[in-house]
């Protein structure tokens, strides 16, 4: 069974076209975007909404996309990482939230032309 395993992990690979890759990061713009919406609503009193287990889902996200990506996600799976293993105020997720929209803009861009 471990033969039959090294072999098709060698031979199968998923891969996205240039238009699924834009469409992707599109999404993830999208989530990234949303990301300080719901820190915002999750510092009102009484809110059902907790930004880490939102940031949580955008990571899971991204971080699956990164593989379809070949690595080229890996500062927004950082930036967002980062989020969530810390105590940053909204200054410091704002700062990486746009960092890692800037670096998706940067890609999008790449595989639009």
């Amino acid at each position: 069974m471990e033969a039959f395993n090294e072999t098709y992990n060698e031979t199968f690979k998923v891969t996205l076209s240039s238009n699924e890759k834009v469409v992707c990061l599109e999404e993830i713009i999208s989530r990234l975007k949303k990301i300080l919406y719901v820190y915002d609503k999750s510092q009102e009193p009484n809110s059902n909404y907790n930004y880490k287990v939102f940031c949580g889902g955008v990571a899971l996200y991204v971080s699956s996309s990164n593989t379809l990506f070949d690595g080229e996600l890996v500062n927004i799976v950082i930036n967002i990482n980062s989020i969530l293993t810390n105590r940053f105020d909204k200054g410091q997720i704002k700062k990486l939230v746009f960092e890692s929209i800037n670096f998706a803009n940067y890609l999008l861009k790449k595989y639009q032309d």
